[in-house]
């Protein structure tokens, strides 16, 4: 069944699998995520903890990228969050992100998906 979320998104989401924080305002505590997805305009992101963030909320995001041993700090909005058994699961629409680390992003999110669509 195809999921109906797919066809509405403008740009293709690349399945990812890194650890990642984000902070609410420069006040509030860093709290642990997963990033799930990247695509051009955004990520999906995993947030373990019992919180509800607000729609809308902006996010301060810092995204561990093992390949690169660095950081790639980003910024965006929560559009969605959905609550599921013991995490929220929501998307995050950039609002700035250093141009050449979302390309790094996207080029590591491509490879990987490729990989395994030739496995498949």
């Amino acid at each position: 069944m195809e999921n109906p979320t797919e066809d509405r998104r403008k740009y293709k989401r690349f399945p990812v699998e890194l650890s990642a924080r984000y902070q609410r305002d420069n006040k509030t505590a860093w709290k642990g995520c997963t990033v799930t997805n990247i695509s051009r305009g955004g990520m999906g992101i995993i947030v373990y903890l019992q919180e509800k963030i607000p729609l809308e909320s902006p996010l301060v995001l810092e995204i561990i990228f093992p390949p690169k041993e660095k950081q790639i700090k980003a910024t965006g909005i929560l559009r969605w969050l959905e609550e599921g058994k013991d995490i929220f699961i929501g998307s995050v629409e950039f609002t700035e992100i250093d141009p050449e680390d979302k390309w790094v992003l996207l080029d590591y999110a491509f490879d990987e998906w490729s990989k395994k669509e030739k496995d498949a």
